[in-house]
């Protein structure tokens, strides 16, 4: 009897020692092996390139890197014709910086991006040589940080477009101005104001295009963008706005860097789903964004916030 509990006893230790010995052989890391991993989501970046009707246009491409030297190099090599990165331009866009283009040096102080590029970057067009460097300024002051650019051509400073003669700022912002439209009749009350408008690719792929309007009135920026996205008659037909005719902003405010806008009913699509077009709000929340320094909009209805 005695034999036979201690072999019982000597059973369970064996299990136990083989239980210990089993968990030590497998080590720690594994337990790890049966979560589900999340896989990793490919990065966009906004780029501006020639659509179908000329226009300088915000679109996106795919990324490799977000750290911002890179970033810089990766754009400018999406932007420059024929180059490595062409197969990431989306249907309906053609690139803008002139085929053999180099990139020979670039610095970033401050807020301020410093391009010195090759002596192909001028052999262009004269009716595309400020696009050029409108695409440029607006391509680079996507990236995070950068809000101003400076152009020099082989360590020169580049401050006269060659073909038309037109001067240039040593520092460019986006106040140079877009895909320009001047309606002045005067030069009393001018007021420049960039308007995100809607278009669209063969494959109905939306995307907006800036446009810096010039026009004499003494009116609030963000009452002349909601008038001119609102307005029945657009200066070009192929340049759309979703905005309902009848929409009108009520009021509006600014808390800090918020901005707070309230519009009667016509902002909805449907009124009976309460659903506001999605063309609606990027048109306007682009808009806006380029001419206040604000972080944030909120859209209400009727006083009644919009999530």
């Amino acid at each position: 009897m005695i034999k036979r509990f201690s072999l019982k006893k000597i059973g369970k230790y064996t299990i136990l020692l083989l239980a210990v010995f089993l968990f030590y052989m497998f080590p720690k890391s594994k337990e790890y092996s049966l979560e589900v991993s999340t896989p990793i989501k490919n990065n966009f970046h906004y780029i501006f390139l020639i659509d179908k009707n000329g226009y300088i246009s915000k679109t996106k491409i795919d990324i490799i890197d977000n750290k911002k030297e890179n970033l810089v190099n990766e754009l400018f090599e999406a932007m420059t014709i024929d180059s490595k990165y062409k197969d990431k331009i989306p249907n309906g866009f053609n690139q803008i910086i002139p085929k053999g283009t180099k990139l020979l040096n670039k610095e970033i102080k401050d807020n301020v991006l410093i391009l010195d590029f090759s002596k192909e970057f001028i052999e262009v067009k004269k009716e595309m040589e400020e696009k050029l460097v409108e695409a440029l300024i607006y391509t680079m002051t996507e990236i995070e940080g950068i809000d101003t650019i400076s152009i020099k051509i082989e360590n020169k400073q580049f401050t006269k477009l060659p073909k038309s003669g037109k001067k240039i700022d040593v520092y460019l912002k986006r106040d140079f101005g877009i895909n320009k439209i001047y309606d002045i009749d005067s030069l009393r009350d001018l007021t420049e104001v960039i308007i995100y408008y809607a278009a669209k690719t063969e494959d109905n792929y939306v995307y907006y295009v800036p446009v810096t309007k010039y026009i004499n009135s003494n009116k609030d920026k963000i009452k002349i963008i909601i008038d001119e996205l609102t307005s029945k008659i657009s200066y070009e037909s192929n340049l759309m706005s979703y905005l309902n005719y009848n929409a009108k902003l009520i009021d509006y405010s600014f808390n800090e860097d918020v901005l707070d806008l309230n519009f009667n009913e016509y902002l909805f699509d449907n009124n009976q789903d309460k659903k506001v077009l999605e063309e609606v709000i990027y048109s306007i929340s682009y808009s806006i964004k380029d001419n206040y320094n604000v972080s944030k909009i909120n859209f209400y209805v009727n006083s009644e916030e919009i999530k």
